[in-house]
């Protein structure tokens, strides 16, 4: 499998702020790590542990949208079920019905989800994780073995500036790195973008993938940062993953050897149909087609407006 994304699935039910509730659907940032990347080719796994019953709750979706679960390990009677709670301002609450310990646990584990079975000829893998010295130590002996580039996703309460160190030494180890503005703001302790991405280019990360939400995106690659805005075209149903999806489609587009602009454009992109949807967006062939329409219209107008 040519992308692999290590992680696990859960269903999340989401409150908006004005009350109204979805009921639960396919969600968790490694799921839509997957979409990011599975809208533009069907070469994608997702690899981790799940519940006996995930089906019950992900099981429509996951066959409309023709998702391998080949990777996908049931280590539990229960898989993951979350519910989020959005306030007017854009932030949001997270409880884990099971527990944190319970989601943690389904996370991939690199030895028991059998990750190894899926990398031999995998270019690039994506994990979104926080501080797990066990799991960096696993995937960084595989990344010696194997010869796939490694994507590295933040989660927010990693980003802090007592973990720098153990944050810069699993940078040692990784080719891309994801991080959104207040994440980068306390982690590097800077009050503004600009600063921001002077740390973040002092790093020599060969790409950076620095989101400010609905704003757009920065791509750091070569030295140079590249600010492309966001792409409005559809209505916005949910903002829920689209920083994950965004990454991946990121990801995906630089190791495809894509310049800047062309990186920018599928990160946006995706995160504008990502949009569309109330938890994981459709991959419908349709959908592809059109976001294959949209990435093109969008990179020329990034290019002649000279991004």
């Amino acid at each position: 499998m040519k992308y692999v994304v290590a992680g696990n699935a859960a269903a999340d039910c989401i409150t908006f702020a004005d009350g109204t509730s979805t009921g639960f659907l396919p969600g968790g940032a490694s799921l839509f790590a997957l979409t990011g990347i599975q809208l533009w080719t069907d070469e994608v796994i997702l690899c981790g542990g799940f519940g006996e019953d995930y089906m019950d709750h992900m099981g429509e979706w996951l066959l409309r949208n023709h998702i391998n679960r080949s990777g996908f390990h049931v280590r539990d009677p229960k898989n993951p079920l979350n519910y989020m709670y959005y306030r007017d301002e854009g932030s949001w609450d997270t409880k884990t019905v099971y527990g944190n310990e319970h989601y943690d646990m389904l996370s991939c584990d690199p030895e028991k989800d059998r990750l190894r079975d899926f990398l031999p000829d995998a270019a690039g893998l994506c994990v979104f994780r926080g501080e797990d010295p066990d799991f960096y130590r696993q995937i960084f002996a595989l990344k010696v073995e194997f010869p796939f580039k490694l994507c590295w996703e933040i989660k927010g309460n990693f980003a802090v500036p007592e973990k720098m160190s153990a944050v810069r030494e699993i940078l040692d180890h990784v080719d891309a790195f994801s991080i959104n503005g207040p994440e980068a703001h306390a982690l590097f302790q800077v009050q503004t973008d600009e600063d921001a991405i002077a740390a973040m280019k002092a790093l020599g990360l060969p790409l950076v993938i620095y989101r400010v939400g609905k704003r757009g995106i920065y791509i750091l690659k070569d030295g140079q940062a590249l600010f492309a805005p966001s792409f409005q075209k559809y209505p916005v149903m949910d903002v829920t993953g689209c920083g994950n999806s965004s990454t991946s489609a990121a990801f995906y587009a630089w190791c495809e050897g894509m310049d800047s602009i062309g990186i920018a454009a599928y990160a946006n992109v995706t995160a504008g149909h990502n949009l569309r949807y109330c938890g994981a967006m459709e991959l419908s062939e349709e959908n592809r087609r059109l976001a294959r329409e949209d990435v093109r219209r969008f990179a020329q107008s990034l290019r002649e407006a000279g991004a």
